[in-house]
């Protein structure tokens, strides 16, 4: 029977590294099929994606496996005790497992959020919600998540069978030589190289910001973002400078004498549509009633002033934060989920308490789900209506559960109009947060069959959600108060993109920006890019209440042609605004670390939000006079 070959010690350590990089480069691989319809690059910039996976899937298993290299290393006579190697090898296995279990992971969630794991994974998994009942909806809606790592661990461990380690006969001071010759070698692979230490913003030096995802990995991500801190002060420009160029303290308009004695306040309805993009909608791409998923919303829209909306991040938490408080999420985690969450700010229905409105905040879900009641009783709503509230008030049925997330958007629509009614008086600042058109895409049995899916399941939900609208519209069309109220329709992040247009960095955050008023109905189609940030000041400035407030976005009614986004990608800011002379045109500014991409002033108004907003946020200045 033929032996099989023994490798001396260092022999043995390189093809374990080499094998744990190949195992990688296979997770890699899966993680770009599952998500080719979104990074789709061409040509040359294949060859820096390449190099980039090399650099950075190197330093990923060279940091992982440093625990292991450091036990197999150390010269020792111990090292040739069979209990001592098998800890090795286990050590070994784990940080193989915490390599490609990320990566399969997010191979389903990017098209959800188009980023790169980070550690608020670990505060995440904590405040989002009953995953016990999502659970078998993910393992079979994305059996690829969990099939992929596990078919190349088997793998792997196959291989791995086959490497085998001879018996060390070297003389101690060898062992030395050897053990600091592999010592500069990590550190090579660990560094990125003999240049400065490889960082999460090196993947654009490889290739455009967009595609980061495809040269950097969930693990090294992760493990990077535990250990640095969310932001860091930059100094691009002199404070002064930076005010002025990008002014992030507001003062809405006072109102007229005439206006307090005779004009009585409106009432705001804000409606957030879970997912919603504009690709669904056919009133944003002229699209005919037979393609929409939205008819309902479509013909609404005739009556409305649409804006080029933008959403500010793709995650619920995100896109709710950004509309109540005007701060977007510049960082890798949450702003919320951060350290910097117990900072004081303003919240949007703080200040319409203050001028007499009663304020509640309606979401289908149940309590607790992402820490949302939390928030919106620190940003100042009187009352959290969800899914606790719906059936403790004796309304639910069983058929109105979804099965996952919480109320169905039909029945929960119907019970936030008689909430309401329930006031007693005006004015009120009412938000709804609709659940239905998310994963895993739950309809009622009685309308299975009027919705079809289409390319992708959440385009049925969409349509349902638009239909539980329209319902909503016409029992609140009932209502004594609906004259007097202003509708504004928007989204928390827009969802799935399914064509070219909708993937790119111009696309992956199309939202609608709808505002209907039953007193003076319009239909206009303002090309003007209006982000969830301008919200909180537009409305403020709309209302004439003359407060004064910190705000990272810019009121509609002292804006001209030119609107603008910013998100905060893989690592890197975008600026995307209008066109001065054609609006419908937009122009984009990209900072990642050392690159740039842009008009020169473009990317000086961006660097100059972004040094406000890490400095108010690190040193909590969310707040005037502080």
């Amino acid at each position: 029977m033929r032996k099989k070959r023994e490798h001396n010690l260092y022999a043995y350590l390189v093809l374990k590294l080499l094998l744990a990089f190949f195992s990688l480069l296979l997770m890699q691989a899966l993680f770009y099929l599952c998500n080719s319809h979104i990074l789709r690059p061409e040509g040359s910039e294949w060859y820096g994606i390449l190099l980039g996976n090399t650099v950075f899937g190197m330093a990923t298993v060279a940091t992982f496996l440093l625990p292991y290299f450091l036990m197999m290393l150390l010269p020792f006579g111990f090292l040739q005790k069979k209990g001592y190697r098998i800890v090795a090898e286990v050590l070994y296995l784990l940080a193989i497992l915490l390599i490609l279990i990320p990566r399969g992971a997010n191979a389903a969630y990017y098209q959800y959020t188009y980023r790169l794991l980070s550690d608020e994974i670990f505060s995440y998994l904590g405040i989002s919600g009953q995953m016990g009942s999502l659970a078998p909806h993910f393992a079979t809606d994305y059996w690829y998540a969990w099939v992929g790592p596990l078919v190349v661990f088997v793998l792997f461990l196959f291989l791995n069978s086959r490497i085998r380690l001879a018996t060390d006969k070297r003389s101690p001071k060898l062992h030395l030589i050897g053990t600091l010759a592999a010592a500069l070698l990590l550190g090579f692979l660990v560094r990125g190289g003999f240049g400065k230490f490889i960082t999460p913003d090196s993947a654009a030096d490889y290739c455009q910001p967009k595609y980061t995802a495809l040269v950097s990995n969930d693990a090294y991500n992760i493990l990077r973002t535990l250990f640095t801190p969310e932001l860091e002060e930059v100094h691009y420009m002199s404070a002064e400078e930076a005010e002025q160029l990008c002014p992030t303290v507001f003062t809405s308009l006072p109102k007229e004498p005439w206006e307090e004695a005779n004009s009585p306040s409106p009432n705001i309805v804000l409606i957030v549509v879970e997912s919603l993009g504009q690709e669904f909608m056919g009133c944003y791409n002229s699209q005919p009633d037979a393609d929409t998923r939205t008819p309902f919303l479509d013909s609404l829209a005739q009556y409305c002033t649409l804006y080029d909306g933008r959403a500010n991040g793709k995650k619920s938490i995100e896109g709710i934060l950004a509309i109540n408080t005007s701060i977007p999420n510049l960082m890798a985690q949450p702003f919320t989920n951060s350290k910097y969450g117990d900072n004081d700010f303003t919240g949007l229905p703080a200040i319409f308490k203050q001028h007499g409105y009663r304020t509640a905040f309606y979401h289908g879900t149940y309590n607790g789900v992402m820490n949302f009641d939390k928030l919106c009783a620190k940003i100042g709503f009187d009352e959290y209506l969800g899914k606790n509230e719906y059936e403790a008030e004796g309304m639910g049925k069983p058929e109105d559960y979804d099965g996952a997330w919480g109320i169905l958007d039909e029945p929960f629509l119907q019970y936030t109009v008689r909430h309401i009614n329930t006031y007693g008086h005006q004015p009120f600042f009412a938000e709804v947060f609709t659940v239905s058109s998310h994963h895993p895409y739950p309809i009622p049995d009685h309308h299975k069959h009027r919705f079809t899916e289409g390319q992708h399941p959440i385009l049925k939900c969409v349509e349902y959600t638009d239909h539980a609208l329209r319902r909503f519209f016409e029992e609140a069309q009932k209502q004594p108060w609906y004259s007097n109220t202003l509708f504004i329709i928007t989204a928390d992040h827009s969802g799935h993109g399914l064509s070219p247009e909708y993937n790119d960095y111009d696309g992956w955050y199309r939202i609608p920006m709808m505002v209907f008023d039953p007193q003076q109905p319009e239909g206009r189609h303002d090309p003007l890019i209006v982000q969830q940030t301008d919200i909180f000041p537009s409305l403020v400035d709309r209302f004439r209440f003359g407060d004064r407030f910190v705000t990272f976005g810019n009121s509609i009614h002292q804006l001209c042609k030119v609107g603008n986004q910013v998100y905060f990608g893989n690592g890197y800011y975008c600026l995307v605004y209008n066109d001065l002379q054609f609006p419908t045109q937009h122009h984009m500014a990209v900072i990642q670390g050392d690159r740039e991409e842009g008009d020169p002033k473009a990317l000086k108004y961006l660097k100059a939000l972004i040094q406000q907003y890490n400095d108010r946020i690190i040193n909590n200045k969310l707040i005037l006079n502080r």
